[in-house]
């Protein structure tokens, strides 16, 4: 069946097509039995995923023309938009769009900054009673957001949101907040939706756009469609109602062509392909500029940029990265992701300029602005430098305590005179330089890993954690995890019968396994880089001398960076070569006193953001 630009009937003895009852069928396939054209249903059955279904257990019945729950578009509503296209005589004014236009939520929204090359930006709503609305209607979208330039209101919501009601709310909210015009309306149009209801939702959508133009509110369509002949009508309609510029929905497009990641699944992402691709044809062939909504993302950012310089992009990724605490930067491909979760960066872009870089990672708002400023200027020059990254940064202020090779689970364990001495130093950063737990030779209690990591927190600090031999070496982590799993004997798990120590207990470890790593690099305020790690890679013995090791360490080393290490038991302090090995937080063993080794105890480095350093004693 297809759908014609004006009702002409087909003329065949078709029953059950409520199109033909329209008038709005040019010519269908004979009728096969029950055919339902809605949904291809035969005999009130319809098979889905290899599953036959009755009408009473079909998820597809509430938009199906047999259900009763669903109604196709009146005749009506049909006729009256054949005769407004037929009558219309009006001009909707061209809507001028800078060429990237950020998407902000109006319920949860980031307020642009001055001086970030921000023209306009689309506000979307997907909460009509949230408290920001009434904000909007008292003082007007400008002043909310504290920004002059263009502002535009998204009717792109959840489809639960896409009635009448919420329509006429839009009209109001458009001008009592000072809009500068509407995106939509939209209506929910799917690729593997019935045509029937489609094309009711096309109608639906056509009269509540015009009703826009006529309240006098500046509009820019969506262009829509589930196949080429739903994509040709509306584009016709469009055309016959004179609009120059149109949006398109370009997320499916790009998740199809995405490498990574959320990707549209097989035959669908070929067919998203062709109906954006088809999409933007038609809007140039009425003679319009295109808005793309949903690609103001890394993924296809500078291809769609560059395919037609009248073209606008707006969306949201930008934004939605930043909540999730990731970044943009360079790299040699285009732009990366940088986890301000784990790292630090040090940006000097005009957002970040003269903002530090630890409260920068700490703002979701800040690393918006920086990924939109990011995304801007690989937009026009196709290319970023790599930021620095960084797993700390200290300010001048800053003070870093270094610790290492605790060995909590062995009795010698001197963890706790350890904690005493970083409150008495109150450092604001800390390291924990490997070994801390000891899961070779030691049983860590879950009441040490708990008051342990309590008494962590209660410092204050920020805290890294570097991998040791000691402590994460997979078969004796996990075999430290079963002991506290199965604490009670093999038979009864504590897993079936939880303590919430041990429940804790193993969060905690698991926790610090997932965020250690073997490097960390800190950024020194007067640019000098410590780098930490714990020693063991190096490949010399335990009882290897120590100026042997740090020969090494002075051999491999970048003449900017200050390299710490552990491990080996010994302390050996070299400031003015950059180098300095801790000794442990634990005392002789009984295997020690027996081969005559006797370790360096109870240290702690301290580093200053200036670069100065001390090796403090603790005992």
């Amino acid at each position: 069946m297809h759908i014609a630009h004006g009702p002409l009937r087909c003329g065949k003895s078709c029953r059950r097509c409520d199109y033909l009852r329209l008038g709005l069928c040019s010519g269908c396939h004979p009728p096969k039995r029950n055919l339902c054209l809605a949904y291809q249903c035969i005999a009130g059955k319809v098979r889905i995923m290899g599953i036959t279904l009755g009408c009473r257990t079909c998820p597809l019945a509430p938009a199906c023309l047999k259900s009763g729950r669903f109604t196709p578009p009146e005749a009506g509503a049909y006729y009256k938009l054949s005769l407004m296209l037929e009558s219309w005589s009006r001009s909707p004014p061209d809507i001028e769009l800078p060429r990237l236009i950020p998407e902000i939520p109006l319920e949860d929204p980031v307020k642009p900054g001055k001086g970030l090359g921000i023209d306009g930006v689309i506000v979307s709503i997907s909460d009509v009673n949230d408290e920001n609305v009434k904000r909007v209607e008292e003082g007007g979208i400008h002043s909310f957001l504290n920004f002059d330039g263009q502002t535009l209101l998204s009717t792109i919501m959840p489809d639960r949101l896409l009635t009448e009601e919420t329509f006429n709310f839009t009209v109001s909210f458009a001008k009592n907040g000072g809009f500068d015009g509407v995106v939509g309306w939209d209506m929910p149009v799917y690729i593997d939706y019935p045509k029937a209801l489609n094309l009711s939702n096309l109608i639906e959508a056509m009269l509540l756009t015009i009703r826009y133009v006529e309240e006098g509110i500046p509009t820019i369509p969506l262009l829509k469609g589930g196949d080429p002949s739903e994509m040709a009508l509306h584009s016709e309609w469009l055309r016959r109602l004179g609009f120059r510029r149109i949006g398109l929905h370009a997320t499916e497009y790009v998740l199809a062509r995405s490498r990574g990641g959320i990707k549209v699944h097989g035959s669908l992402a070929k067919i998203a392909e062709d109906l954006y691709s088809l999409g933007l044809l038609k809007i140039y062939e009425i003679g319009a500029k295109p808005l793309m909504v949903g690609a103001l993302g890394p993924k296809a950012l500078r291809d769609l940029y560059k395919s037609d310089a009248k073209a606008s992009l707006a969306g949201m990724s930008w934004l939605i990265e930043a909540r999730n605490w990731h970044a943009y930067t360079g790299t040699p491909s285009g732009l990366g992701i940088i986890n301000l979760g784990r790292h630090f960066m040090e940006c000097n872009c005009e957002a970040c300029s003269g903002k530090s870089p630890n409260l920068i990672a700490e703002s979701p708002d800040d690393i918006a602005w920086h990924n939109w400023v990011m995304l801007k200027e690989y937009a026009e020059k196709g290319e970023l430098h790599e930021i620095p990254v960084y797993d700390m940064i200290l300010e001048k202020d800053d003070c870093l305590g270094i610790v290492g090779d605790l060995h909590i689970g062995v009795p010698q364990s001197l963890w706790l005179p350890c904690l005493r001495m970083l409150r008495k130093i109150h450092p604001t950063h800390l390291v924990l330089l490997g070994d801390v737990f000891d899961f070779v030779k030691g049983k860590p209690k879950a009441s040490q890993v708990v008051n342990f990591l309590n008494l962590l927190k209660s410092l204050g600090v920020h805290m890294r954690y570097a991998s040791g031999c000691s402590d994460f070496d997979a078969p004796e982590f996990l075999e430290a995890l079963a002991r506290l799993a199965f604490a009670n004997g093999p038979r009864e798990p504590q897993l079936y019968n939880p303590h919430p120590t041990l429940v804790e207990a193993m969060r905690i470890l698991t926790m610090l396994w997932r965020f250690s790593k073997s490097r960390i690099r800190v950024k020194l305020a007067n640019g000098k880089v410590v780098v930490l790690s714990h020693g063991h890679e190096l490949g010399f013995q335990r009882d290897a001398r120590g100026e042997e090791i740090m020969e090494e360490l002075v051999r491999n080393k970048n003449p900017n960076e200050i390299r710490v290490i552990g491990h080996y038991h010994k302390s050996l302090y070299r400031p003015g070569e950059g180098v300095v090995m801790l000794g442990a937080w634990r005392a002789t063993t009984p295997e020690e006193k027996k081969t005559g080794f006797s370790p360096d105890t109870a240290n702690i480095l301290v580093v200053r953001g200036d670069g100065s350093m001390e090796l403090v004693k603790g005992m």
